[in-house]
């Protein structure tokens, strides 16, 4: 064997070692990693020294490197001598906390634990509870949006049959793309134009007006700020009292159902604000308890949501892209989809029968919030029907009638009206059979709703 030959041989050999070496050390380094003590954790829910936050808060923290297990320990002393909960096997880095106290501060801290170790507890944090369980924030206007079921951009699908109880919109598209039939649906269609199915009614104007109300009830949502309360993640198995809720991604119902407990009163109001998209799994079911009502239950929802099979929702969903409902889904409320379609596969949609804002019209006594504006009785009517409003300070007030066509017909009140509520009727011989709109002006406020003459 010649020098070079040998050369060659020992380059090839040196080589092999290298790599070998550098195999092993990568082996090494990557098994002392994994078994390394994990990090510690960061708390990212409730915001430190938050307030107002429930008695059955989520406590939320940001996944370990190396993590089996956390330890999670809540005190009402910042000194932790004492513990109100200590919990050292949780494997989610997500846990909700029941049964604490009304109006006291407490502090938490989480560790990360391994087969190797345990990492130091996290900086303490604080939040406060709230002092009783809230009515819950301000009911969104929905103006027009009252009587609909389902209000759609691009077209409103269906897998027949569906059962849906209120009106049915699409705007702008045309009313080929309404795949829902008159058998199907108690209430009126509404389409752009005389495409529509049969029975449909050729609204453009109310439309336009409708669609303009969701963008206006969907800002009004995303745009709360008072006091929100964090959540994230998967929300079934728990029970939320009447808030302002916001997730800053997506949102859930899977393992688990999602109970609203209203606390026994009749007003109580949640607005659930998901950045993202929101997604119900198949047999999840939302249960109200002790006075919650479906009409006073809001989810603004940042993309799309979407229900599982024979999945059952509460709650006005106002979706910023479409509302996907699977085989046999029930939903009490309303499907409003802004940029998209709503999906339906054999559905039972209802319209809630009474939101926030009318229980205390019957009591003479008490005042309206804001301005209120009843539905005219009887409805459908013919001639002669009433029409009920209410306003908590003096102002000037106007009450207009418009045909679907968005044509003026009356003016009933236009002028200085005292706190409280109010009647007005309407006589309409002169005018034919349809659909109409009545809408009060007062405080920098409306509020719209529609009306049937029947001859």
């Amino acid at each position: 064997m010649n020098f070079f030959t040998t050369f060659k041989h020992l380059n090839l050999f040196t080589r092999g070692l290298s790599i070998f070496s550098l195999t092993l050390a990568m082996t090494i380094l990557l098994s002392t990693a994994a078994f390394a003590q994990p990090a510690t954790p960061i708390q990212s829910l409730p915001d430190s020294a938050a307030v107002n936050q429930p008695h059955n808060v989520m406590l939320l923290w940001n996944a370990s490197e190396n993590a089996a297990t956390y330890h999670l320990q809540i005190s009402d002393t910042s000194s932790f001598t004492t513990t109100t909960y200590d919990q050292s096997q949780l494997v989610d880095t997500v846990h909700f906390v029941d049964s604490l106290n009304f109006n006291t501060t407490y502090y938490w801290r989480v560790a990360a634990i391994n087969g190797e170790g345990t990492s130091d507890f996290s900086t303490m944090s604080s939040f406060t509870t709230w002092e009783a369980i809230p009515q819950g924030p301000d009911p969104v206007d929905l103006g027009l949006l009252d009587t609909f079921a389902i209000i759609a951009y691009a077209a409103v699908t269906n897998v027949p049959s569906s059962a849906v109880k209120g009106d049915v919109g699409l705007t702008p598209s045309s009313g080929t793309f309404i795949d829902l039939t008159e058998g199907e649906v108690t209430g009126n269609i509404f389409a752009v134009d005389a495409s529509g199915p049969a029975g449909s009614i050729a609204s453009a104007a109310m439309l336009t007006t409708a669609m303009g109300d969701l963008t206006i009830a969907y800002n009004d949502a995303a745009g709360r700020t008072v006091a929100p309360i964090g959540i994230a993640g998967n929300i079934g198995g728990q029970t939320l009292y009447p808030s302002l809720y916001k997730s800053t991604g997506t949102l859930e119902v899977s393992a688990g159902d999602l109970t609203l407990d209203a606390g026994g009163n009749e007003d109580a109001v949640w607005i659930f604000q998901i950045a993202s998209s929101f997604n119900m799994t198949s047999d999840r079911k939302v249960f109200l308890t002790n006075g919650a009502k479906a009409g006073n239950i809001f989810w603004q929802v940042g993309s799309a949501a979407t229900f599982g099979t024979t999945s059952v929702m509460k709650g006005t969903i106002m979706a910023h892209t479409q509302v996907t409902f699977a085989t046999g889904a029930t939903l009490e409320g309303r499907a409003l989809a802004s940029t998209e379609n709503v999906t339906l596969q054999q559905n039972s949609i209802t319209v809630p029968e009474k939101s926030t804002g009318t229980a205390n019209e019957e009591n003479t006594n008490e005042l309206p919030i804001g301005i209120s504006l009843s539905q005219n009785y009887p409805n459908p009517f013919n001639p002669t029907t009433s029409i009920r409003f209410g306003i908590d300070k003096a102002s000037n007030v106007r009450l207009d009638v418009f045909n679907m066509l968005g044509q003026h017909v009356a003016t009933l009140v236009d002028q200085q009206k005292a706190a409280g509520f109010h009647t007005v009727n309407f006589e309409a011989a002169q005018y034919p059979s349809g659909l109409y709109i009545y809408q009060i002006t007062a405080n920098g406020s409306r509020q719209i709703k529609k009306m049937t003459l029947i001859k």
